[in-house]
């Protein structure tokens, strides 16, 4: 009676015809299926906060361009927030690098990509390096840049509340006859400064529509603030449970270490 060591060989199926299938079922993976596999692999907690990442700065991208050209055109002041396309292009493409950026890292200190990182000692060393820079550095890093966007949300209010003046407020001029608004009761340093009558029903439309993109643009500001603290508590879980697996593999490799000390103690 024959003995067959391979449980593989025995059922008539070796190693060499079995990685030949599991080739042929990647090679047969639509694109989908691949997507949707790197997706798996990704820590939910952390596409998510990405996900409310990019919505936020894709609204406030549309809705500062189309307010600050719009509020150029009711203001009749072609100079009126020169400097916004510029520093937006900066924000935007900053913002999606870091973004991307913390969710490399919330991949990385999360299963099952940890446990493929950080096995051994050495790769532990790298863990705990990752660690200290992600709680020393990047943890506060997010936390003033949450603390930013916050500002941020707080001084894109300031247009929201000045044209919602326009629904509440009352500009009727002295004589009683005609309305007029203004600008430098608003802080505004205008070349035209006045609007009255006609131009005034003007200036009144375009602002009733113009709230809508800075009302957006508001409500971006404040999901991204949202997007940043979600980051802050996904990546802190991850790097507790990375902290805690890389002590508990370390303890591993002690106890491996006394018990090969205990063995050869003994034969001697």
């Amino acid at each position: 009676m024959d003995n067959c060591e391979d449980p593989k060989e025995c059922n008539g199926v070796s190693e060499t015809e079995a990685q030949i299938d599991e080739n042929k079922a990647a090679r047969n993976e639509s694109c989908s299926e691949r997507f949707l596999h790197c997706l798996s692999q990704v820590p939910c907690g952390s596409l998510i906060a990405w996900i409310i990442l990019l919505v936020g700065l894709g609204g406030l991208t549309g809705g500062l361009l189309i307010g600050a050209q719009k509020s150029r055109d009711m203001l009749e002041n072609t100079e009126f927030l020169w400097f916004i396309e510029y520093t937006l292009i900066g924000v935007v493409v900053s913002m999606f690098v870091i973004g991307t950026l913390l969710l490399l890292v919330g991949h990385m200190s999360s299963e099952p990509t940890s446990r493929h990182v950080f096995q051994t000692t050495n790769k532990n060393m790298c863990a705990q390096g990752l660690n200290i820079f992600v709680y020393r550095q990047l943890m506060a890093f997010c936390y003033i840049l949450g603390f930013s966007w916050i500002v941020a949300s707080v001084v894109l209010a300031v247009p929201v509340y000045l044209l919602s003046l326009l629904y509440f407020a009352d500009f009727t001029a002295a004589n009683k006859t005609t309305k007029c608004v203004n600008l430098v009761h608003y802080g505004l340093d205008n070349p035209r400064q006045e609007f009255c009558g006609a131009d005034f029903q003007n200036f009144e439309r375009e602002g009733k529509q113009l709230i809508i993109s800075y009302i957006a643009a508001l409500i971006s500001a404040i999901l991204i603030a949202i997007s940043l603290v979600h980051f802050m508590i996904v990546i802190s879980a991850n790097l507790a449970y990375l902290r805690n697996s890389r002590i508990a593999t370390l303890n591993a490799y002690d106890d491996d270490g006394a018990n090969s000390k205990l063995v050869a103690d003994t034969t001697m």
